[in-house]
């Protein structure tokens, strides 16, 4: 999915000198900034222009903050709204958050406070859009169809998660890096009972233990200085849908009893504050640890392992799906010939052999990252050989990523070797996919209509 770089956020204040301040603030941090002195303009620029973020004070002159909140949902209900007041009471503060504002800001604010609070509000609503989108892909089967290869160890994956989607019990993915973990954790949660709810991923490595609770289970009003409202954590955002812990190992030890709390009760407890409130979200992680070692070291809880362990799918690395490797060249060679209009024909015998014979420490992400790597290289209607591979994969040097290479089988002599001859097999599969529906068929394969057609000329399918 490609999101445009340039964000966009609506400034509405009617004090000149906030608006000037906010207006240079935004703009040197990348924003594309509008202003409007009043609620009515307000209105106006969100009837004319998209918007991702929109900054509104409460007291405005005409159309009000809690108004021009409400228009705002009406008009753009994918651009997310933040409120600032010097007025600030919970009563308008909850007002303000039941009519679907992100959050709140009390004058006098700083810049570093501003940031933070906006860029935040993007997350978001780029998290919403990549869910739309992803729910999209899922309806139209493009995600099981994103899932190459036919090794009974990636068919085994496949089986899991279509076993465990409507458990709505917690599931832990084990793999290396670039084995999917994330990816397969999506295609799960879309294939589950809670798929027309939010996918919402949480990164619990490289940031402290304070840090990951503040983001995962927010934090109580009043908790720090003047905050009037409590910060909605990654569990409420996530409101009835899936929550995705990766890199679950690297939770601290609070983190853990925590998280395992929420597993068993369906309950948490924002950081400073003293009620339990209810989560109804499904769990998901995953880790490229042992955790059973990382237990008997005494850094990760035996309770949490036991709560993820009877949900566990391994994802096995590359070279333990060799057979797969042949494919997966195809189709990001395939994929890359539609982005870049620059076709390849194909891989020589002699150029699988040595790819299929490869590692791959860095999984099936080092295996597409080569390709992209090679195909901007090489000439168009050209064949990648032997010579066009570094040497550490003709010659079978280390993995950039990992191990020495292990034996692996050799690629069968009846692997095809060019684009055209592994097209063949693609198309009709997308035609029987589609009942014969070209137009369907093309938007399986992530190509425009005329660009299948060309697909059919090659491979001389007439029907």
């Amino acid at each position: 999915m490609k999101i445009a770089s340039r964000k966009r956020i609506l400034v509405v204040d009617d004090e000149p000198q906030v608006l000037g301040f906010l207006g240079d603030l935004l703009g040197m941090d990348g924003w594309e900034v509008q202003t409007a002195e009043s609620g009515n303009e307000g209105v106006e620029r969100l009837e004319r222009d998209r918007f991702d973020v929109v900054l509104t004070d409460l007291k405005l002159p005409g159309t009000d903050g809690i108004e021009l909140l409400r228009t705002s949902k009406k008009i753009q209900p994918e651009a997310e709204v933040v409120l600032m007041t010097g007025y600030a009471t919970v009563d308008t503060a909850i007002e303000a958050m039941r009519a679907g504002a992100f959050h709140y800001l009390t004058k006098p604010f700083q810049g570093a406070e501003v940031l933070n609070l906006v860029g935040k509000a993007y997350d978001r609503k780029l998290l919403r859009q990549e869910n739309l989108f992803l729910k999209a892909e899922s309806r139209g089967g493009h995600l099981l169809g994103a899932v190459v290869g036919t090794s009974p160890r990636i068919q085994e994956v496949l089986s899991a998660v279509h076993r465990l989607a409507d458990a709505d019990t917690p599931v832990l993915f084990v793999g290396g890096r670039g084995t999917g973990r994330a990816f397969f954790a999506r295609i799960l949660h879309f294939h589950s009972s809670r798929s027309q709810r939010l996918f919402v991923p949480v990164h619990c490595a490289g940031v402290g233990e304070e840090a990951l609770l503040s983001d995962l289970f927010g934090h109580a009003a009043g908790a720090f200085g003047k905050a009037v409202l409590p910060h909605p954590g990654k569990i409420p955002m996530a409101g009835h849908g899936t929550l995705f812990l990766s890199g679950i190992d690297a939770a601290g030890p609070m983190a853990q009893e925590r998280i395992l709390d929420l597993v068993r009760t369906r309950t948490f407890t924002p950081v400073g504050g003293s009620g339990k409130l209810e989560a109804d979200v499904r769990l998901l992680a995953s880790t490229s640890e042992d955790l059973g070692e990382l237990v008997a070291k005494g850094t990760f809880s035996t309770g949490l392992r036991e709560a993820l362990v009877p949900g566990t799918i391994v994802l096995p690395p590359l070279r333990d799906r060799t057979e797969d490797i042949p494919l997966l060249l195809h189709h990001f060679l395939f994929e890359g010939n539609q982005a870049r209009k620059k076709p390849l024909r194909g891989f020589s015998q002699t150029a699988l052999d040595a790819l299929s014979a490869y590692p791959w420490a860095g999984n099936v992400q080092e295996l597409q990252e080569f390709v992209t790597a090679i195909s901007s290289r090489k000439k168009q209607g050209t064949v990648v050989d032997a010579a066009d591979l570094p040497p550490e994969i003709l010659y079978g040097r280390k993995s950039r990523r990992g191990k020495a290479r292990e034996k692996a089988p050799a690629v069968s002599a009846d692997i095809r070797l060019s684009i055209e001859e592994l097209e063949r097999p693609m198309v009709l599969q997308a035609l029987a996919l589609a009942e014969g529906n070209r137009e369907k068929a093309a938007a399986l394969l992530h190509i425009d209509l005329p660009a299948f057609e060309e697909l059919l000329r090659r491979a001389q399918i007439t029907e």
